[in-house]
C-alpha cells in the first residue's frame, strides 16, 4: 500500500483537486456521520444550510472544504471512502487525463521492492495474472516440443551425458520401458511436468530429467528453460534404509585375538577407541602410535589396567 505520509499529517499528499463531486460528497457524509451534523458544520467553518445544500449536491463542494474534512479523518477510513481509482487519482499515480504517470508507477514499485513482504506479493501477483507473457518474455514456452526415444537420444545417455554415462545395458533397458510407458509422445507442458513429479516411480524423474538435459543439449529449449525445469523436476530420490545388526560379542574378540597375532598396531588403535569410547580417524591414530609399546600404556590407562 502506497505511505500516504506520518498520521498527523497524511492528508497533504493528497490532490483533492481530482476528487469528483461523487467522493467529494461521501467524505463529507462520512465527518457528519462521524461528527454529527453541528459539530461538522462547527468544525469546517460552515453554516447549516451551506453543508446540506453540499450533501445533497446542489452546490459543489470546494477543494479547502475536502482538505479541512481529511484533518478529522483518519488515513483508513479515507481509504474506506474513495475508491482505488480515485485514490491513485489524489496521490497523483493517474492524472486528470486518465492516464498513468509511469514515471511514479515505476518509483512506488522501485521502493515497494525493498519490503520483503511487498516484493513476494508483487512476484505471485505477476506470475498468477501473466504467466504466459512471463514465459514468453524469458523464453520459457514448451509449446510444440513432444517427448520421443530415439537412436539420438540413446547414443546421448551412452556417450554424452555430462556426469554419470548410462552404461549398464539393463538399466538403459529398464529406462527404456520407463519412458516408453509414461513418457513417449506426451507434449512437454506444465501438465505434464506435474505429473511427473507427482508419479509413484521416482525412477520416471531420473529418466525425464535425463531427456531434458538432451533437449538443451540439441538446443531445442533455451538455458532458463533448462535451468527451471531441472529445479522444477527434483532427481531422484534416495532412502537410506538403516537396518540393525546384532553384533556377537565372540566375533569381537576373535577378531581383536587376530589383530593382536597378526596386525599389532591395528589392534592397539582399536583396542584405545573400545577402551576409551572415543571415536577418532583411524588414521590419526596410525601416524601417532608408531610406537606399539606406548599404544599399550595408552590402553592400560584408558582402562584402568
Amino acid at each position: 500500500m502506497v505511505e500516504l505520509g506520518s498520521e498527523g499529517g497524511w492528508f497533504r499528499v493528497v490532490n483533492v483537486q481530482v476528487l469528483g463531486d461523487d467522493v467529494r460528497r461521501s467524505i463529507l457524509s462520512y465527518i457528519k456521520g462521524k461528527l454529527g451534523f453541528n459539530e461538522t458544520c462547527r468544525v469546517l467553518g460552515l453554516s447549516k444550510s451551506t453543508l446540506h445544500r453540499y450533501l445533497m449536491g446542489e452546490r459543489r463542494i470546494p477543494d479547502e472544504v475536502i482538505m479541512e474534512a481529511l484533518k478529522h479523518i483518519t488515513r483508513e477510513e479515507f481509504e474506506s471512502i474513495v475508491s482505488d481509482w480515485d485514490r491513485l487519482k489524489a496521490l497523483g499515480v493517474i492524472r486528470e487525463d486518465g492516464v498513468v504517470d509511469y514515471g511514479l508507477a515505476l518509483r512506488i514499485l522501485s521502493l515497494a521492492t525493498r519490503d520483503e513482504y511487498l516484493r513476494n506479493a508483487i512476484l505471485r501477483f505477476v506470475v498468477q495474472e501473466f504467466k504466459d507473457d512471463l514465459r514468453r518474455m524469458l523464453g520459457l514456452s514448451l509449446t510444440g516440443i513432444k517427448l520421443s526415444w530415439s537412436l539420438d537420444f540413446e547414443n546421448f545417455l551412452l556417450e554424452r551425458k555430462k556426469r554419470r554415462k548410462v552404461r549398464d545395458p539393463e538399466t538403459l533397458k529398464y529406462y527404456k520401458s520407463l519412458f516408453i510407458r509414461y513418457l513417449e509422445g506426451r507434449e512437454l507442458s506444465e501438465e505434464l511436468i506435474e505429473y511427473v513429479v507427482n508419479h509413484p516411480n521416482r525412477w520416471v524423474r531420473n529418466i525425464f530429467r535425463h531427456y531434458i538435459q538432451y533437449l538443451y543439449y540439441r538446443r531445442k529449449i533455451t538455458p532458463e528453460t533448462f535451468g527451471w525445469l531441472m529445479e522444477v523436476v527434483p532427481s531422484r530420490g534416495y532412502k537410506l534404509d538403516i537396518r540393525p545388526y546384532p553384533i556377537d560379542l565372540e566375533d569381537v574378540r576373535e577378531t581383536l585375538r587376530t589383530f593382536e597375532e597378526k596386525h599389532n598396531v591395528y589392534y592397539v588403535v582399536y583396542r584405545v577407541m573400545l577402551e576409551s569410547g572415543a571415536r577418532l580417524d583411524v588414521r590419526l591414530l596410525l601416524e601417532l602410535l608408531d610406537d606399539p609399546e606406548l599404544a599399550r600404556v595408552i590402553i592400560r590407562s584408558c582402562s584402568g589396567w
